[in-house]
């Protein structure tokens, strides 16, 4: 009798099926980067912490363990595309997904001192 191991992971596709010792494994390498870092913000929407979010699956080395927080952000310091989305926030307030040269972003502004700004972000990278 053969065995058919599936494993099924939101926006993945699947790009390869190998046969493997009389069960059936699919090779899943390939996210769909945009859809994936959506799922995350939903469920912050839904009420999670992007805190905890950020630590368990942003793929951004500088913020993810820190719950994805960077404080005393000031205009210059990131690419422009980030920059426009955080400085357009309110503080609490979780941003619509969006693209940079990094990968696919959300952003929730902490606070906010005039032109300086405290905020989490997860990011999803394309590869």
């Amino acid at each position: 009798m053969k065995t058919l191991l599936l494993l099924i992971i939101l926006s993945f596709t699947v790009i390869s099926f190998h046969s493997f010792n009389k069960a059936e494994t699919i090779i899943l390498v390939k996210k769909d980067a945009k859809k994936l870092a959506e799922y995350y913000r939903q469920r912050a929407l839904r009420g999670e912490s992007v805190s905890s979010l950020a630590k368990l699956y942003s793929e951004d080395p500088g913020s993810a363990q820190n719950g994805g927080q960077y404080d005393n952000i000031t205009k210059g310091m990131f690419v422009p595309e980030f920059e426009k989305v955080a400085f357009s926030l309110k503080p609490g307030e979780i941003s619509e997904v969006f693209e940079t040269q990094f990968g696919f972003h959300f952003i929730q502004l902490i606070s906010r001192k005039g032109d300086v700004l405290s905020l989490r972000h997860l990011l999803i990278t394309r590869d």
